[in-house]
């Protein structure tokens, strides 16, 4: 999944908790929620990372070659 649908999850997570407000099931959905946001987090941290990994060939390469 993507960071977006992440995010989306968490939203819809989120409106459900507050429509159940006062059950115990709440609780829960207010913590699947929570993961979901760190979901989204680690997902748009680890796009950045791959971002910028080095080109796996060196810019030289053409002149050893």
């Amino acid at each position: 999944m993507s960071a977006q649908q992440h995010k989306h999850t968490a939203r819809v997570l989120l409106q459900e908790a507050r429509a159940r407000r006062g059950t115990p099931f709440s609780d829960v959905l207010l913590r699947w929620a929570g993961n979901s946001r760190q979901r989204a987090s680690a997902a748009i941290t680890q796009s950045l990372e791959e971002a910028r990994q080095p080109p796996t060939t060196p810019a030289q390469q053409d002149l050893f070659a």
